[in-house]
């Protein structure tokens, strides 16, 4: 048995692993978000349900989910699957005035939404107060009202599955890994589909290190700047190590230090930095200001990228190997710190994050070589 409401909530909420991705709101009565929080409003019998098997904190089993969707074992242990790896960036002002770094995720989801590729996008937008929520975008403009990073947790997957939908629509989704990982256990899910991700075209995934508690960073805000309005959220890449905040009209840098108390729980046992399950993932490029990192992984997200640089959409040029090499040594890090922490809690044992010994040896020798 998969587990049901009850293994949700004793082997994810009481042990504060949540990280509020939506996966499992708006799929029955009892699950709502409030305040970058999932919270449970009433108790549920049911021994097997799509909230505990969709969640990313639930049980997973790498290798199986790796060849149920790409063909074969789980063996890409630092950045997963890659047909090919790019920097790129957007050609159109439009995205990389407003977008994060290079532009890349927005001008490519306004063009598998231009081109018919998919009819609608799943995306992250800020609410009041930077609360982050689910955004079905159609056109450009929504697009536009969606750009840039949030680096608060929200339940994006929430909008897929409440939609509103009619039923036909091609659908995208751009989130980060936890989000991804939710997608792809709910297209492997032997449970019966009650979401559209059957009509789930193109993932764009998100590099990501970690997210923040929504309530506690909010407090920490107000604290430091009162009611100030908060415009744009950025982390400038290492060495600074600084969060860039506009409140007001005034740009304010905060150390790093500062804000990783607000860290959730739930990231620091995820094993995933790249967004190894989705069709293209995307990130920055270190020491290399307006320019995305991009990992295409999938044939469809090999044609997007084809038709973007045909259409002079984005220009891309290979990532130096420096790069690649410090990307890999990362997202190793990251696994490696996922599985101590994992093994900490005991989720290791409980099957929670399933990979050989062997190559549990073999991440956490080499992350620590590559320390």
């Amino acid at each position: 048995m998969n587990g049901g409401f009850r293994a949700l909530e004793e082997k994810v909420f009481d042990r504060d692993l949540c990280v509020s991705c939506g996966a499992c709101v708006s799929l029955c009565p009892y699950l709502r978000s409030w305040q970058g929080r999932t919270v449970k409003l009433d108790d549920c019998d049911l021994a097997e349900g799509r909230c505990f098997d969709y969640c990313p904190r639930g049980r997973v089993d790498l290798d199986e989910l790796h060849r149920k969707l790409f063909g074969g074992p789980y063996k890409e242990m630092e950045i997963g699957k890659v047909l090919n790896v790019f920097m790129a960036r957007a050609r159109d002002s439009v995205w990389t005035g407003k977008a994060q770094n290079g532009g890349v995720v927005s001008a490519l989801t306004d063009l598998a939404i231009k081109e018919g590729i998919i009819d609608a996008a799943v995306l992250t937008g800020r609410g009041t107060n930077l609360l982050p929520k689910g955004h079905i975008a159609t056109d450009r403009e929504d697009i536009f009202a969606c750009a840039g990073s949030i680096y608060t947790s929200g339940p994006t997957l929430e909008a897929l599955n409440r939609g509103p939908w009619n039923g036909d629509e091609r659908i995208g989704v751009v989130g980060l890994p936890c989000m991804v990982l939710a997608l792809a256990k709910m297209r492997t899910s032997s449970l019966e589909t009650q979401t559209p991700i059957d009509r789930v075209e193109m993932v764009i995934g998100l590099f990501c290190t970690w997210a923040l508690d929504y309530k506690s960073f909010m407090a920490f805000l107000r604290e430091r700047f009162g009611d100030l309005p908060i415009g744009k959220v950025d982390i400038a890449p290492p060495p600074e190590r600084l969060m860039k905040i506009t409140a007001g009209d005034e740009l304010h840098h905060i150390p790093l230090d500062e804000v990783r108390g607000f860290i959730r729980s739930g990231c620091h046992v995820c094993a995933d930095m790249t967004s190894e399950f989705s069709d293209i993932s995307v990130g920055t490029v270190e020491g290399e200001e307006g320019w995305n990192t991009l990992l295409v992984r999938t044939e469809r997200g090999e044609e997007l990228v084809k038709l973007a640089e045909s259409q002079t959409v984005i220009e891309s040029r290979p990532l130096p190997g420096d790069k690649l090499s410090h990307l890999r040594e990362a997202s190793l890090l990251k696994k490696r710190r996922a599985i101590d922490a994992m093994r900490d809690r005991g989720g290791l044992e409980e099957g929670y994050l399933t990979l050989s010994q062997e190559l549990i040896r073999q991440i956490q020798s080499e992350s620590k070589e590559g320390a």
